[in-house]
């Protein structure tokens, strides 16, 4: 699934698809914040900055479904600092799907295409997607934020924010008026059949620790939907040698 970080792009579901070929509402008008208190009021909605800053590694698992297939299966992701990332899912009537990032590969593994190296403009969303501060948006990761306004997203009242990282790469996050939480993100991403647009939605925050993050994930690309439900949020069990390069991948490397 989308996870490089909770709050970004993930290439799994493109995986998946490859193998399946204005102011706040209120009685009283207020003004209207920048992107930068829109950001800041989801970090103290989801914990604090301080609070995230302390975590040194994540491990997520779930299960997930692509509702179209009717299919379902069973996936674990691990993060760590400053920008590792490896997803692992299981899928029934696919296989195993893995995806990783350790600090300067990009590589993928599935039952079709079997192991590549990721290049390109698809290696930087890459390690933009492992960055573990991502869902900060700090100003050594971010060239620049703009709100762009106000609208209706996943039936909730939000606020898009244009993003714009230090790579180059652009996106826009939605964030709900309301509750500050981010309940999304749009964009277009490198896919095996060129750029495609893509869609998150986040749903359901818990608190694991101190920290809410979303217990379930909407991605859509290509015309596949996939939901990923996280069953367990697990801080600095991450062991360093995780995300060592699989020796098929290896073999890749010139």
């Amino acid at each position: 699934m989308k996870l490089r970080n909770p709050f970004g792009w993930s290439y799994l579901a493109c995986a998946v698809a490859v193998v399946l070929a204005g102011g706040v509402l209120g009685a009283q008008k207020t003004a209207t914040p920048s992107a930068r208190e829109i950001v800041d009021r989801f970090i103290r909605e989801a914990g604090g900055e301080a609070a995230f800053r302390a975590i040194k590694s994540i491990r997520v698992r779930g299960t997930l479904k692509i509702t179209q297939q009717n299919m379902s299966g069973e996936i674990e992701s691990l993060l760590a600092r400053p920008s590792k990332m490896i997803t692992r899912a299981t899928v029934s009537g696919i296989g195993k799907l893995e995806e990783g990032y350790d600090g300067k590969v990009g590589w993928s593994i599935d039952p079709v295409q079997g192991p590549s190296l990721v290049s390109g403009r698809a290696l930087i969303e890459r390690a933009d997607g492992a960055w573990f501060d991502a869902a900060l948006l700090t100003p050594d990761f971010v060239r620049e934020m703009t709100l762009v306004g106000q609208e209706t997203f996943d039936k909730r009242p939000a606020y898009r924010v244009k993003v714009v990282l230090k790579s180059g790469t652009e996106q826009f996050n939605l964030y709900d008026v309301e509750t500050g939480m981010q309940i999304g993100q749009e964009a277009t991403r490198e896919s095996p059949f060129g750029s495609a647009p893509t869609t998150t939605i986040f749903r359901d925050y818990q608190k694991y620790g101190v920290v809410k993050f979303p217990s379930v994930h909407v991605e859509r690309i290509l015309g596949i939907e996939q939901v990923v439900t996280f069953t367990s949020y697990e801080f600095d069990v991450v062991p360093n040698n995780a995300f060592d390069l699989p020796p098929v991948i290896k073999a890749l490397i010139k």
